[in-house]
């Protein structure tokens, strides 16, 4: 490991663990059923994007019009940096610092569940030399808050 991507990953000290989708057909309907499995945990570096605007409360809850009925939306954004390009096909949660503390939790649920994140997109980011240093990606909080039925 050269001395650059040993300081890259001395600063990631999170740790996620990342769920690949697969697709499989339900052979009594004929219906594609999506699951989530757990494929890897990943070393990474997390940090909260800011939201904005006249309808975003501090615990980024918005209340809005949608249509012609209110809508409700809990919409959080990660930037997470690891080294390894995310697919938009993963899953990100049980976010966790370095003492193995949840990071992201559903806190209004029973039982305190760890949020779920989906890959919104993902690039890499070049060091001043023109290699790849670590990957960067954002995640969007997943609106229905549970693997086994989306």
């Amino acid at each position: 490991m050269s001395i650059n991507a040993s300081f890259i990953t001395s600063i990631m000290n999170v740790k996620a663990d990342i769920y690949k989708q697969t697709n499989t057909q339900d052979p009594n309907t004929g219906a594609i059923v999506r699951q989530w499995s757990y494929y890897k945990t990943v070393q990474c570096k997390v940090e909260p994007i800011a939201t904005g605007g006249a309808s975003t409360r501090g615990d980024s809850k918005t209340f809005a019009a949608t249509g012609d009925s209110i809508g409700y939306a809990e919409k959080l954004q990660l930037k997470i940096k690891t080294t390894e390009l995310l697919s938009k096909r993963w899953r990100i949660e049980n976010i966790r610092s370095s003492d193995n503390q949840q990071v992201f939790v559903e806190i209004d649920k029973s039982g305190k569940p760890d949020s779920i994140f989906e890959v919104y997109s993902s690039h890499g980011v070049l060091d001043p030399f023109g290699k790849v240093s670590y990957f960067e990606a954002v995640l969007q909080r997943v609106p229905v808050q549970n693997n086994a039925t989306t």
